[in-house]
């Protein structure tokens, strides 16, 4: 789901600061923002709690989230057939935060519909949306197989894996549109933060005993690393390796993105990345993070400066808590109080947060991702 999770994101430019000091949060904080003080006076557990409130009161009969009933005729491009990749896509994100929380009803409920749902497709030669629904349908299955064994559970998990193989770029990775030859096998290039989701779930999955090809993880992770950029952040897509005065392509155009393909290269072990890179990459991150705060809840997509959309927001602070919760020590208690302040302040009154309005999904999209980065806050504290 481009949106919910398009959550294309924005990269990371390479911090200045040597990995061997221990970074100090006024150091990369912007004066403009809360401090660790002020964020600390609202109790991390109360916004927590009213989230999971959020998510319960409004999912579906069915187990899923979102409708695509309400507009506001700025939504991002699509047909009716995206709704279904949009409603599993986010239900799958609701169902690990609630997991993550600890509440079990409405994720027992939300399971049970991901279980039976097999909707989601390649809606037009275009569009791909449904590349969303398999990767984080995927992870959703990897979690739960992490809390037990599940013939039905791993079936899922294996039909999504086979949607993954079958929908990847013709040269490797993912990407979730293909305006070129609208081919079987997409014959556009793969989106860097699509392909780093995708790998992340990916490694779930094989950690749970699913059999993954070599062979895909060898091709996304070579183009994953074709998009990073001599400084450390990566570029929009594969596709563009030659536009690198695209303002989407710059440091500030990416701010976000660079945080999931940290955590993806990390993860499968490529020699681009390591725990240096990722905590210069956190730095840059927090310096620069104005440029990714000016998208959030902007109506059009790429219309903030460099590029920047709504819905790369919550994205990204989600995988920069991921790699905050592998760094540990001092890096993640530095670090875990600004990621906070960027993230407790925006709660709606109605418990969720968001960051692009998109029909009905994106208040559920937000709340999830916001959750789990809540989550791996709190502990970091």
């Amino acid at each position: 789901m481009r949106a919910i999770l398009a959550l294309s994101l924005l990269g990371v430019m390479v911090g200045s600061v040597a990995c061997s000091n221990a970074p100090r949060a006024d150091r990369y904080a912007p004066k403009s923002f809360a401090t660790t003080q002020a964020v600390a006076a609202r109790p991390i557990d109360d916004a927590i709690a009213e989230g999971v409130a959020f998510l319960r009161s409004s999912q579906n009969p069915d187990g899923s989230w979102g409708t695509g009933l309400q507009t506001r005729g700025l939504e991002i491009y699509s047909t009716a057939g995206s709704h279904e990749a949009f409603r599993d896509g986010t239900t799958a994100l609701c169902v690990m935060a609630l997991r993550e929380a600890g509440e079990t009803e409405a994720a027992e409920k939300g399971l049970k519909y991901l279980l039976s749902s097999r909707t989601a497709r390649r809606e037009s030669g275009a569009i791909i949306y449904n590349i969303w629904a398999h990767t984080y349908g995927l992870q959703a299955m990897a979690q739960e197989l992490k809390r037990g064994d599940n013939k039905k559970v791993r079936a899922t998990a294996e039909w999504h894996l086979k949607q993954l193989i079958s929908f990847a770029s013709y040269n490797g990775g993912w990407n979730y549109y293909d305006f070129h030859a609208q081919t079987q096998q997409p014959s556009m290039e793969a989106t860097s933060f699509g392909t780093a989701a995708a790998l992340i779930a990916l490694h779930d999955a094989r950690e749970v005993g699913i059999e993954v090809p070599e062979s895909l993880i060898r091709r996304a992770t070579n183009r994953l690393e074709e998009c990073r950029t001599p400084g450390g952040w990566f570029i929009y897509g594969a596709d563009s390796r030659y536009m690198l005065d695209l303002p989407a392509n710059q440091m500030k155009g990416a701010i976000g993105r660079t945080q999931s393909a940290n955590d993806a290269l990390w993860l499968w072990k490529s020699p681009l990345v390591n725990r240096e890179r990722v905590v210069e990459g956190l730095q840059a991150f927090f310096a620069n993070h104005m440029w990714i705060d000016m998208g959030r809840k902007r109506p059009y997509p790429h219309e903030a400066w460099y590029q920047t959309s709504g819905y790369y927001y919550y994205f990204g602070h989600f995988y920069a808590s991921r790699l905050l919760e592998r760094l540990g020590g001092e890096e993640r208690k530095a670090m875990a109080p600004l990621l906070l302040s960027h993230v407790l302040p925006y709660q709606e009154s109605d418990g969720s947060w968001w960051d692009y309005a998109m029909w009905d999904y994106h208040k559920p999209y937000g709340t999830a991702f916001a959750l789990m980065t809540l989550l791996r806050c709190r502990d970091g504290l």
